[in-house]
């Protein structure tokens, strides 16, 4: 895999400012915008997420607590790659940081990424904003870093996501038997992708280019 930059992608030695980028907008949605995450965005409500049973229970970072340092620790290393895209997504209405989404580890010669994303405040799902990140996040995945193929792994029981994935248009590829400990046993993952065409033929029926 490599790891440079992608054609376009911001110089790494270009000066940040991370207080004045903290909110600004860097995708917008239906009903969410997508931005950088910052450590401001590490709260007491963020720690909670990670630690809730009930939004954890899919994600690997379940096996351990996990601590404001070790979230820090998390946030900084994604931050500074070049091989992710980490943004907070942000409910337009009440501009609350609800969850976080990714792509990554890109492979920029092979033109593919997994796609992945959690929403950690439970006052909002059920609301569609899950989709309308992912799709939010597809679009820039295939209209801004060239990327050919994007890709998920869902645990079988999470129907949400499946359900979220397959609204955007990604198609299941096939089964992984018993790949994933939950719940006390083993259970399947399912393999989620979309192709940059089958996105375009999408974009197209719908009436919409992609920008």
């Amino acid at each position: 895999m490599s790891s440079r930059p992608s054609p376009g992608s911001p110089d790494a030695s270009a000066p940040r400012d991370p207080e004045a980028s903290s909110y600004r907008p860097f995708l917008e949605g239906e009903g969410v915008v997508l931005r950088g995450v910052t450590l401001s965005d590490v709260t007491d409500d963020y720690c909670r997420w990670l630690n809730d049973p009930d939004v954890s229970q899919y994600l690997e970072t379940r096996f351990f607590p996990q601590s404001r340092e070790s979230i820090e620790g998390y946030v900084n290393a994604l931050t500074a790659s070049r091989d992710s895209v980490f943004l907070a997504i942000v409910a337009k209405k009440s501009g609350t940081h609800i969850g976080n989404i990714k792509i990554g580890p890109i492979n920029w010669i092979h033109r593919f990424a997994d796609i992945s994303l959690v929403l950690g405040d439970k006052a909002n799902w059920g609301k569609g904003y899950g989709a309308d990140a992912i799709r939010t996040m597809t679009r820039y995945a295939f209209s801004r870093l060239n990327l050919h193929r994007l890709q998920a792994h869902i645990y079988a029981a999470n129907v949400g996501s499946e359900k979220a994935f397959l609204k955007v248009g990604y198609r299941q590829e096939g089964t992984f038997r018993q790949k994933r400990f939950h719940e006390g046993g083993y259970g399947d993952e399912k393999y989620f992708a979309i192709l940059r065409a089958e996105w375009d033929d999408a974009m197209t029926g719908r009436g919409r280019t992609v920008r």
